[in-house]
């Protein structure tokens, strides 16, 4: 089972595993824009959803997205925006980017789905 169900989702969020959604794509400039939510606890006991938007640097021997290159220097880990709730972050995840409550994954299984939504030949 890849995907994770509403209570998995709450469930690892509260014993601090983050979870991510791989997100629609983007172009800028006809370049491949990744991007992906990534909900995680933080050190104030509060809950951080990141949004990053990352180059398609992939290639058969290079899937890792945390290591592509970021769209805006500024942000080289994602823009973040913190919570009080997990609820909060959910929501606002789902509100703000379309984040589907079906598809969160655990952290590091974006990378099988960056593979196989783009590059399924590989």
């Amino acid at each position: 089972m890849r995907y994770l169900g509403d209570l998995d989702v709450k469930m690892n969020l509260a014993a601090g595993r983050d979870v991510e959604q791989l997100l629609p794509e983007r172009y800028e400039m006809n370049q491949l824009i990744i991007r992906y939510i990534s909900l995680e606890r933080n050190r104030s006991n509060g809950w951080t959803a990141r949004l990053c938007e990352v180059f398609d640097n992939g290639n058969p021997d290079f899937i890792d997205i945390y290591e592509f290159e970021a769209v805006d220097p500024d942000f080289p880990f994602g823009e973040e925006w913190i919570f009080d709730s997990i609820e909060g972050a959910i929501t606002f995840a789902k509100e703000n980017f379309g984040a589907a409550s079906d598809r969160y994954v655990n952290r590091g299984l974006i990378q099988d789905e960056y593979k196989e939504r783009y590059h399924p030949d590989w």
